[in-house]
């Protein structure tokens, strides 16, 4: 039975025992006249009337109503769980952008090195050549001086002979 029909039912009953207060009516208690039969056919009515322009649409508000919030709470819960699918994603993406500019620096730090181990390995060669250059070119120069110098030694030490001795040698 529906919720109505027993709700009508009740109140049919209620009002059956309860409509003969009347004190004048009080040894006909099982009698029913006209207007408790109006009064049912009316109550009847009622509630049908009620029934499909209240009753009906507000039940079927609420169920439409539950049915909305617990679809909202579920997408709400699918979104959530696709929000944090996409954050993981994006966490797993940064660290492996991390990772290779970690290793591009790497590798970018290793070529300089290598650069720098270059060049300096090159000036050293580059200085040793000068050096050794300077040393030939030094020692060609300490040559010539050394030429120079024997035969104005030996003429030097003629005159300074001369001088001491006072005679010419």
């Amino acid at each position: 039975m529906s919720t109505a029909i027993r709700i009508l039912l009740f109140i049919l009953v209620t009002l059956f025992f309860s409509a003969s207060n009347d004190v004048l009516a009080a040894e006909n208690i099982l009698s029913v006249d006209k207007t408790l039969i109006i009064q049912i056919i009316i109550f009847v009515a009622a509630i049908f009337i009620l029934n499909s322009l209240l009753f009906k649409p507000l039940l079927e508000l609420l169920g439409r109503r539950e049915k909305l919030t617990s679809g909202t709470i579920e997408e709400a819960k699918e979104l959530g769980e696709k929000v944090e699918q996409i954050i993981n994603e994006y966490r797993i993406k940064l660290n492996e952008a991390r990772s290779l500019a970690m290793e591009e620096r790497n590798e970018i730090r290793r070529h300089a090195q290598t650069a720098y181990e270059d060049a300096v390995k090159k000036a050293r060669e580059e200085a040793q050549v000068l050096l050794e250059e300077s040393k030939v070119k030094l020692q060609s120069e300490t040559k010539e001086i050394k030429e120079k110098v024997r035969s104005d030694i030996a003429v030097l030490s003629r005159d300074m002979a001369s001088r001491i001795l006072g005679k010419e040698i």
